[in-house]
């Protein structure tokens, strides 16, 4: 199967959470620059509750989907109420070594009960780049939970496969009942994609390509890391490690919890894998903040719970001399050591990407900043982001800047009437207060009345009074 590059395009939301519709383009993709290696980098600000963080949800879901795994329950709740389905849709420019494809995945869901959900409906559709342009949209699957009729459309397509081999159609059968049963994804499913690759080449060759080599991006190269992520680091209880790492004839990815409160057990595969991450980001880290590197004590083997060998460690930071547990550094040092080793790997690789909500947590405004504006001027990946720290705004492209509304049905927007010499900034903060966008950016809250509510609270709660 020939490498290619693939990077997000776009992203559209349609009842999602409090979302009616949203769509987010990158902003290569805004500005049709389709094949640049350059850095993608999207920030997306706006009000609490107004959507930021369901970009990162839907981006999840679709992640689960395409690398062949199964929803997690409660996933149900992501669906809006009112309508009780909703559906996600991302575009993917692939660039093979003889051609560029633009793909388009949609993932539609539906409420069974308050507790269940199902996948009613995926469509994989590509438009072929001709030299100028992206030719027209052609339908390559179209699966539904449909009883009857062929596990997926077009008709002739199922039925060229099926005639390829004497055990597809039950196969195939097969492959949609577990998808059904595993709320997964069956066009991404590991059945599905063996019988897909395995057919002779002339009858998958519209398809088995792309869908091999989205598959391999959401597994190995797209990260998606949810406030969750941080949270036992606000706990101050365990460092997440989200890695990539090239390990010679295979490629190793996932997050890798160590304990920050006590020391930890752990394999010996995962020694070797922290002490790689460690010498690979200790290269950055010592830049990016004075003086500072990370490593491990380790105390010596020990037997695991299962009875097999490891080693039990403690992750240290150093600073000449000093050298203390790594709990005792402040949350955003943490926070960055969490995620470096993929923002490495983001900076230097084209079809890497990294979704993360809330990058500004516990970062040195000034230090994100400056992250932000080494990456547009460096990188060669993606990065969407949610933040509430407005420097940002100040640092990087107006392109690379989105902004979430009041207006469910337009959820995001790029501010119009953008001048040249405008800080962003500042503009923004205009036009929360004084309008002047196409969408309202900024639903409006009342201090009095806010300062009245607190009054009537302290009233009606109960408290003991102090002698």
């Amino acid at each position: 199967m020939p490498e290619a590059i693939v990077r997000i395009s776009e992203i559209q939301l349609k009842d999602l959470k409090n979302t009616k519709y949203g769509k987010i383009e990158m902003p290569s993709y805004a500005e049709k620059n389709y094949f640049s290696d350059q850095a993608d980098l999207l920030g997306i600000y706006g009000q609490n509750g107004s959507g930021k963080t369901a970009v990162i949800e839907a981006m999840d879901i679709i992640q689960t989907l395409l690398a062949g795994k199964s929803l997690p329950e409660d996933t149900v709740h992501f669906i809006s109420e009112e309508s009780g389905t909703c559906s996600i849709t991302v575009k993917f420019l692939i660039r093979f070594p003889d051609q560029s494809i633009l793909a388009e995945y949609t993932a539609q869901f539906k409420r069974v009960t308050s507790h269940s959900m199902e996948i009613s409906r995926e469509t994989l559709s590509t438009a072929i780049w001709n030299g100028t342009r992206f030719d027209s949209k052609k339908t390559l699957m179209d699966y539904s939970l449909s009883p009857d009729g062929p596990a997926f459309a077009p008709k002739y397509r199922y039925e060229a496969l099926s005639k390829s081999g004497e055990d597809i159609r039950v196969n195939l059968s097969v492959a949609k009942k577990l998808a059904q049963k595993n709320t997964a994804s069956f066009l991404f499913s590991q059945e599905s994609r063996s019988i897909f690759l395995s057919a002779p080449e002339h009858i998958t060759q519209d398809y088995a390509p792309v869908i091999e080599a989205i598959y391999q991006y959401s597994s190995f190269n797209l990260f998606v890391i949810s406030s969750a992520h941080s949270g036992s680091i606000s706990m101050n209880s365990r460092l997440p490690f989200a890695f990539r790492l090239n390990l010679g004839g295979r490629i190793a990815k996932g997050d890798l919890m160590i304990r920050l409160d006590d020391p930890s057990v752990i394999s010996k595969e995962q020694f070797q894998l922290v002490n790689q991450i460690i010498e690979d980001m200790n290269l950055v880290l010592s830049s990016m903040i004075p003086g500072l590197t990370i490593g491990i004590h380790n105390f010596g083997e020990q037997l695991r719970e299962n009875g097999t060998p490891g080693y039990r460690i403690q992750l240290i930071s150093r600073r000449g001399e000093v050298v203390i547990p790594l709990k005792y550094e402040s949350e955003g040092i943490i926070k960055i050591i969490s995620v470096l080793n993929v923002m490495m790997c983001v900076y230097n690789q084209p079809s890497m990407c990294l979704i993360i909500d809330e990058l500004d947590s516990g970062i040195y405004e000034y230090l994100l900043g400056e992250i932000l504006s080494i990456f547009e001027k460096g990188a060669k990946g993606q990065l969407i982001f949610t933040s509430h720290n407005l420097r940002a705004l100040e640092m990087i492209h107006k392109r690379s800047i989105l902004f979430s509304t009041a207006n469910p049905a337009n959820r995001y927007i790029r501010l119009q009437n953008v001048k040249s010499n405008n800080n962003l900034r500042d503009l923004y903060l205009r036009s929360i207060t004084l309008g002047g966008q196409p969408e309202e950016i900024y639903e409006e809250t009342d201090s009095v009345e806010i300062g009245r509510a607190f009054r009537r609270a302290g009233k009606a709660v109960p408290y003991d009074k102090q002698d």
